[in-house]
């Protein structure tokens, strides 16, 4: 069971002895041997937390013995419990709180999914005799295992097959006791008509003129990645392509260089000084070295495309977006009042329902009305949910342990409401992260490459044989055995199919995640060529069950990235940071407020004495 203390990352296993709230604490007495945990309205005794476990363990045929980390683990569980249910118990949403929560969380973890992951195995019953005629229809399947080995994983099974319809029933019996009407026609938003897309295109043709476009092969060469030597090096560049060397040959000479091929530049989209010099180049005329900005260049002009328009037919699917959102808002302003739905008697407009849905950024995913309509109806089977959790976890006077699977979608919310809906990046914290931490954040290197891939077989036999064809594949390509390629080599040796017939050459790019602050990418494969220098051959290597021979053809350069490139990277760093130093901060203020007080002595006296009794005794 996911408690609060692991949901606001705080280490599940000893959380109170690890805590800095309970740190400062001295022990006293219990007020009992067997009270475990104190709180603000009750306690936990020893035989809440045997209880419990029982509970927990009800579907599993085997629990095994009690360790010290169940115990632990489960006064946290019990402890969290109490905390949620105060929590819930001065929270409780107004109808209109419920409804703004559940469409701006709706693509959380807080779904019908998680819910029913829980419910299903709570309250699906799985009759022994059906385990038993599962298990001897499918002998087969469990490969000589005992029924015993296999009987939890077949009660998961037979859970599993019964749950949407068990799902679907509950949820069924919760609309029909909340009277719900819909009014979802108010969701039929007229499309737009081809004359509208028409009108819109010649009304704003200014937006979809295209600049003149230089198409060029370019080799950038970086003050800030070759220093003062960077215009030298652009010199030797174009000396070596003037002397009939291709750009991408000469680009794996200088490694640091930024090479592109054919690219497409619109006119003003580059320095300006870039624009005047290629420009000013006929088509096939390799350019001077020049400086724009804080580089040197090398360039070949392979054409200009002319200064135009793109046609309404190249628009259309961007002008229909564009329309029916006009459209779309015109329509709920002018029937922003009309009732959508309503629950047990609330009602909700559709002016509430668009806002909220504006607000939330949910347009791609739930788009035109058929996707309105799914998102109305998956929030009135939350809100519904919702109301459910809070009412029966409410109304605990009478229960020993409280519903575990209510629990679990209250502590989701409390994450989500005290912690989540809080968190503040600004564009100044963002900048300040950027100016401190530059060196950090660059793109990193990625490769091209190609290779033979030669499978170890399921024997040593079959590895042997497969190391000596690697060797001589080796052999080949580095020259041992005259007048073969890596082409050649790769079609005759290589077990990869489908790269193999295009001479081993794989189709995508091999490097780093695109992440400049997440930890390096630990693929092992991109591991094992990184250090491969461009037009270099590796030794055979083994990795996954297969022998590899590697050549790297073409590797980028590690490039700064702008503010806006790195701005997403950051704010995600940022928001992970704030949400640990607040999630500590909640749990922190919850135990105080609590006035929750543990005696861990009440459990090494419980161990003890269970050790004792599990003693075997001396003849």
């Amino acid at each position: 069971m996911a408690s609060i203390f692991a949901i606001t990352t705080i280490p599940a296993a000893l959380v109170f002895f690890s805590s800095d709230y309970f740190a400062d604490m001295t022990l006293p007495s219990p007020p009992a041997p067997n009270v475990v945990a104190t709180f603000e309205g009750g306690q936990i005794t020893l035989e809440d937390i045997e209880a419990h476990l029982n509970m927990l363990s009800s579907s599993t045929s085997n629990p095994g013995p009690m360790s010290q980390e169940a115990l632990l683990e489960t006064v946290e569980d019990l402890v969290s419990d109490q905390l949620i249910l105060r929590w819930a118990a001065n929270r409780k949403p107004e109808a209109d709180e419920s409804f703004q929560h559940a469409i701006k969380h709706i693509n959380e973890n807080l779904n019908l999914e998680s819910f029913a992951d829980q419910l299903h195995t709570e309250r699906i019953s799985i009759s022994e005799s059906n385990i038993r005629e599962y298990y001897d229809k499918n002998k087969a399947r469990y490969e000589g295992r005992s029924f015993t080995e296999v009987r939890d994983e077949i009660r998961r099974t037979l859970v599993a097959e019964q749950e949407p319809a068990f799902v679907e029933d509950y949820l069924e019996k919760l609309r029909t006791s909340a009277s719900i009407t819909r009014s979802f026609d108010l969701l039929d938003v007229p499309a737009p008509s081809q004359k509208e897309l028409e009108t819109y295109y010649r009304q704003n043709i200014d937006q979809f003129k295209l600049p003149r476009r230089a198409i060029v092969d370019e080799l950038e060469f970086s003050a800030s990645q070759f220093g003062p030597k960077a215009q030298q090096e652009a010199a030797s560049a174009l000396l070596g392509i003037q002397g009939g060397a291709t750009f991408q040959a000469t680009a794996g000479r200088f490694s640091k260089a930024r090479f592109s091929s054919r690219a497409e530049v619109p006119e003003g989209s580059r320095n300006p000084d870039w624009d005047k010099y290629v420009f000013a180049l006929v088509p096939g005329e390799l350019a001077s070295v020049f400086q724009a900005g804080g580089s040197y260049y090398v360039v070949r002009l392979q054409e200009v495309m002319p200064a135009g328009a793109k046609s309404f037919a190249e628009v259309r699917p961007t002008i229909m977006t564009t329309v029916r959102t006009q459209k779309e808002q015109r329509w709920f302003a002018d029937n922003g009042e009309k009732t959508l739905f309503t629950i047990k008697g609330q009602r909700y407009s559709l002016r509430d329902f668009y806002k909220e849905y504006e607000e939330a950024s949910l347009r791609e995913q739930f788009e035109g009305a058929e996707g309105l309509k799914r998102l109305a109806n998956a929030l009135i089977d939350r809100m519904l949910l919702v109301s459910d959790t809070y009412d029966r976890l409410l109304d605990v006077a009478n229960k020993p342990l409280a519903d575990e699977t209510r629990l679990r979608l209250l502590r989701q919310m409390m994450e989500q409401e005290e912690v989540d809906d809080r968190i503040e990046v600004s564009d100044e914290q963002i900048q300040a992260f950027y100016s401190d931490n530059r060196d950090r954040l660059v793109s990193p290197p990625k490769s091209r490459i190609r290779y033979v891939r030669i499978g170890l077989g399921s024997s040593e036999a079959d590895a042997s044989r497969a190391r000596e064809r690697s060797d001589e594949a080796y052999r080949k390509l580095t020259g041992a055995v005259p007048g073969s390629d890596f082409a050649s080599v790769a079609q005759e040796y290589s077990e990869d199919v489908e790269t193999a017939s295009k001479g081993g050459e794989f189709p995508d790019w091999i490097g780093e995640s695109g992440d400049p602050l997440g930890e390096l990418m630990t693929h092992p494969f991109h591991e094992a060529i990184q250090d491969i220098e461009p037009g270099n051959v590796s030794n055979p290597f083994e990795l996954g069950g297969s022998i590899y021979i590697v050549e790297v053809t073409e590797r980028t350069s590690p490039q700064q990235l702008t503010l806006d490139e790195a701005k997403p990277f950051i704010e995600e760093y940022l928001t992970n940071q704030q949400h640990r130093s607040m999630a500590a901060e909640l749990q922190r203020r919850q135990l105080q407020e609590g006035k929750v007080q543990l005696y861990p002595q009440v459990l090494e006296q419980y161990l003890t004495r269970a050790a004792s009794r599990d003693q075997p005794t001396s003849q």
